[in-house]
């Protein structure tokens, strides 16, 4: 009886390494393209939420405004408040924490490039009139 306990140990313990080593051979491999994945992944960024911001160089009614960064539906989009008006940029990409977007204004299409670090907002607009600095704060909500 003790030999028959010994062999049947031994048989099953072979019969497990087969089966676990069959499977892993059998197994197929899943190739996943890095870039792929980052873009199919939700924007982590500083840059997402609110802003207030001053344009250099802009007319009194678009010197100061606001902005709405925000990831919905698989998507990054910006929205521009000036005085009474919202605006929803267009050609959105963020990367970390830079965004660029154009908006339309009066006909005229503005290039836009916005870096966020900690708090603090800078980057560029421009347009056939040259390029100027914005700078902006996060607006605090309490």
């Amino acid at each position: 009886m003790k030999t028959f306990k010994k062999n049947s140990s031994a048989l099953f313990a072979a019969f497990l390494m087969s089966v676990t080593f069959s499977s892993a051979i059998d197994t197929p491999v899943i190739n996943v393209d890095v870039e792929d994945y980052k873009a199919s992944k939700p924007a982590e960024s500083e840059l997402l939420g609110s802003w207030e911001y001053a344009a250099e160089n802009a007319p009194d009614k678009y010197k100061v405004g606001a902005l709405s960064i925000f990831h919905e539906n698989g998507e990054n989009n910006v929205f521009v408040q000036l005085d009474e008006r919202e605006i929803l940029g267009t050609k959105v990409n963020l990367v970390g924490n830079t965004i660029s977007f154009e908006v339309t204004l009066e006909g005229t299409v503005f290039a836009v490039k916005l870096t966020a670090k900690g708090e603090a907002l800078t980057g560029t607009y421009t347009s056939a009139d040259g390029t100027f600095q914005i700078k902006g704060a996060r607006v605090k909500i309490m």
